[in-house]
């Protein structure tokens, strides 16, 4: 294979790994609607570029006869071109060879858990509870209006209240919930950008609304018995009656709930384009207390003065001291540029880096995890790849640009030991507070041992490619040509951990000032009624950890029960106490 048909061979064979590997990663269908499109897009692509690399890898491999036979065997055709074969090998053949296969699993186990797939949805839903779900009174006389002509029970409409404190009236503020959930759902059917989700998801959406629509007929029946029941007897055998009722009915009522929450946020996470998209719909659907999940802002100011330091220090060291190691060649504009060309890798190259662990779950460990050292790795080779993007592009108005980039392979190369120290740095300390004074000087010496160590083999086996001569210098000014390098890694490695840092206690920060003046700024029908005391609203950590007390404890607090008067001030002190809501207030709520 020659010329122009070898180069349309692998642009087709490439088209169809695309083709595949995308259907691959979107297999199930729900993976879309599974966590953020920016992070779906992003690790579906490094998902694709790993198959278009192991394809490239193949069809170098099958070159040799030994690979094909041990690939395919003797029966194979020797005429058939070995991008075809390893085409083949990654479609319609993977299922059947089983090295091939694991490998294609692990690059998809790997990627998925980059894109969050399916966690974020998880973590969403795990936050929207019905404790977290608020309801106004212009809320209830919509679904009230909505809701009362009949479809689902002509008695429904009167069950629609605010809030209930215990026995029935908790029951029908837990079907108002879902009342109100199904109602806000099924308006999203109708809104811009939400059609395709609901046109992929028609089936399981008829499904949950038959599910629902069942739920509603019988709620409004059971609570109607219930209380033609409470006017004919009020003995102790109905109120054991009574409570098992409200029992099974909490139930019922919580695991429709959670289906429609979680169906709520797939279709927001699926539809919506930005975090602050997916917040604003999922407050504006009743979930008050939704917060953003993502990390903190990119911290490109600090940075760029990083950056701006590095090329002043690197202009004037070529500038003054040039002529010290050899690089008499170069003028003042010629040391500028490389200054330039230098400074700009190192300034995408690290923040390729704090990019990575700033938006992808995958390259960062949580609180009780281990350190991630492929994660790691694999960030100092993306940040390689980002170097050497760089290069190229500078080398295009050259007759040969690949091979002018051969005086740039030290800088490249020396950005994988650097961001993957960086990384490494960046999550040394996951906690909320800030780490010691001698976390910040151990990390820059780390990475200025790093970049020293390679630095050395740099000089061993790639001298040639550096430009000046190393042969024959003397050891105070190979000390100097160490040294340069490892002095900037040691700015790095003091400077990068911390701004990261910084950054993520600075969001958690606003995430928290943003709760509580959303709180202040709350409508008046929101506001709780005179007289009536009302928690705040709780954190993702309280809503998911009530969600886990409620799912695995029994439901009791629908029992009419006689309370004693001095119980109450107990309970609203537990409320009360450093703003956290205990278990009691919640259900109460």
């Amino acid at each position: 294979m020659n010329g122009s048909p070898a180069v349309l061979t692998y642009a087709a064979c490439g088209l169809l790994i695309v083709v595949y590997a995308s259907g691959r990663f979107n297999t199930p269908p729900s993976n879309r609607s599974s966590t953020r499109q920016t992070l779906y897009w992003w690790s579906c692509a490094g998902y694709v570029l790993s198959a278009l690399a192991l394809f490239a890898a193949l069809s170098i491999l099958l070159q040799a006869a030994v690979w094909r036979t041990a690939l395919l065997g003797r029966s194979d055709e020797p005429s058939l071109p070995a991008p075809l074969i390893a085409t083949l090998a990654m479609t319609t053949l993977l299922p059947s060879i089983p090295l091939l296969k694991r490998l294609d699993e692990w690059f998809l186990s790997t990627f998925l858990e980059w894109g969050e797939i399916p966690a974020e949805v998880k973590r969403r839903a795990a936050a929207m509870t019905p404790e977290s779900f608020t309801i106004s009174r212009e809320d209830v006389a919509a679904l009230r209006q909505t809701y009362g002509d009949g479809s689902y029970g002509d008695s429904l409409s009167r069950y629609l209240r605010r809030r209930g404190a215990d026995g029935p009236e908790l029951s029908h503020c837990r079907l108002t919930r879902v009342v109100k959930l199904y109602d806000r759902v099924r308006k999203l059917a109708g809104e811009q950008g939400y059609g395709r989700f609901f046109a992929e998801a028609g089936k399981e959406f008829a499904e949950l609304e038959r599910r629902v629509t069942d739920f509603l007929h019988r709620a409004a029946a059971s609570l109607a018995l219930d209380e033609r029941l409470r006017e004919i007897e009020n003995g102790p055998v109905f109120v054991e009656l009574a409570r098992e009722r409200r029992e099974a009915f909490a139930q019922s009522s919580h695991e429709i709930f959670v289906e429609l929450a979680l169906f709520l946020a797939r279709a927001v996470l699926r539809s919506e384009t930005s975090e602050r998209g997916v917040v604003r719909r999922l407050r504006e659907a009743g979930f008050t207390a939704a917060e953003p999940m993502n990390l903190p802002r990119f911290p490109i100011n600090s940075l760029t003065v990083l950056a701006i330091a590095l090329f002043l220090y690197l202009g004037v060291l070529i500038l003054l001291l040039g002529g010290v190691v050899g690089m008499e060649h170069y003028d003042q504009a010629g040391g500028l540029m490389v200054a330039a060309k230098s400074a700009m890798v190192r300034l995408v190259t690290i923040g390729v880096t704090v990019w990575l662990m700033q938006g992808y779950r995958f390259f960062r460990r949580a609180p009780a995890e281990p350190p991630r050292f492929f994660a790691y790795v694999v960030n100092g080779a993306i940040a390689t790849a980002a170097a050497a993007t760089i290069c190229v592009f500078t080398h295009l108005g050259d007759v040969d640009p690949l091979g002018a980039m051969g005086g740039d392979l030290p800088i490249i190369l020396l950005s994988f030991p650097l961001c993957t120290a960086l990384a490494l740095c960046c999550d040394d300390w996951v906690e909320s507070t800030p780490p010691p004074a001698w976390l910040r000087l151990a990390e820059a010496a780390g990475c200025g041992l790093v970049m020293a160590v390679s630095m050395a083999m740099v000089l061993i086996y790639l001298g040639d490619r550096l430009p000046f001569p190393t042969v024959g210098l003397p050891g105070w000014e190979i000390t100097m040509v160490i040294g340069f390098p490892t002095s900037i890694a040691i700015v790095f490695g003091g400077c990068v951990p911390h701004i990261y840092r910084a950054a993520r206690r600075a969001a958690s920060i606003r995430r928290e000032e943003a709760s509580r003046s959303f709180a202040a700024d709350a409508p008046l029908s929101e506001q709780p009624e005179a007289g009536v005391h009302r928690a705040r609203a709780p954190s993702a950590s309280q809503v998911a950890s009530v969600m886990r007390e409620e799912t695995h404890s029994p439901v009791v607090d629908d029992a009419p029960q006689r309370r004693r008067p001095s119980d109450r001030p107990a309970r609203r002190s537990a409320e009360s106490a450093d703003g956290s809501i205990t278990n009691d207030a919640v259900s109460r709520r």
